[in-house]
């Protein structure tokens, strides 16, 4: 199925400023991530940044930027003036991956976007098995799914639903929807819910979209959001 991905990166992270310019064995976390979503099927792969610097990166190693707003709030607001920018149709399907996944399968990004084959797919995106150690944490975000993948909640709490016979993982913030979708979703008011999770997928959901899931392929599920998960990033590669 034709698709694109869009990469939104902004340049002032709180916890890790400028962290897509950081680098990992002499390629920049944004160059990783870059090179993993052009092995896709993607007919268009694109960084939409707020930083001249991280276009000016792009550049050097002939990849594809374009400089958005620096105003935005959250990276669909970012990624729906790209698709803007972009002329892309309302059709077209938009894969969402972050600027920060430097550890992202080629394999997952096409199999996110297929889910987008069914025309009663508004979201698709993509989960992990939960380790013991971050049943816990609050950093680690939870998905309930039923066996067919529909999506039924997102939460930092793990305890949100009992019900065993939903399957809880750990999600991974991956998403495939068509542009039109897109526009939609941004001019949505958040939802309470949201703000209080710091979630964006609630809003999708509370607002009564079909969202499916499936099993990430990938061996390492690491984004970089600190300089711990920097440095345990530099471990990973290299040990690989």
């Amino acid at each position: 199925m034709s698709f694109n991905v869009l990469i939104p990166a902004r340049y002032n992270s709180s916890r890790l400023p400028g962290k897509p310019l950081a680098e990992l064995s002499g390629k920049t976390i944004i160059r990783r991530v870059f090179e993993a979503a052009i092995k896709s099927n993607a007919k268009l792969v694109c960084v939409a940044t707020d930083s001249l610097e991280i276009l000016e990166e792009c550049n050097s190693f002939n990849g594809r930027g374009i400089l958005t707003s620096n105003t935005h709030k959250t990276g669909s607001d970012r990624l729906a003036e790209a698709a803007s920018l972009l002329s892309l149709a309302d059709d077209d399907v938009v894969v969402n991956l972050q600027g920060d996944e430097p550890f992202v399968d080629f394999n997952d990004i096409n199999n996110v976007a297929d889910l987008l084959k069914d025309r009663a797919v508004d979201m698709g995106t993509l989960y992990a098995d939960l380790k013991i150690e971050d049943v816990i944490n609050p950093n680690v975000v939870k998905i309930w799914t039923k066996k067919n993948g529909h999506v039924t909640d997102f939460s930092r709490n793990e305890e949100k639903i009992s019900d065993k016979k939903l399957t809880r993982s750990q999600h991974l913030g991956i998403y495939a929807y068509r542009v039109k979708f897109l526009k939609e979703f941004i001019n949505w008011k958040q939802t309470e819910n949201e703000k209080m999770e710091s979630l964006e997928q609630l809003r999708a959901l509370e607002g009564g979209k079909n969202i499916y899931a499936k099993k990430s392929l990938a061996k390492i599920h690491l984004g970089i959001d600190t300089p711990e998960d920097l440095h345990l990033a530099h471990k990973l590669i290299e040990n690989d």
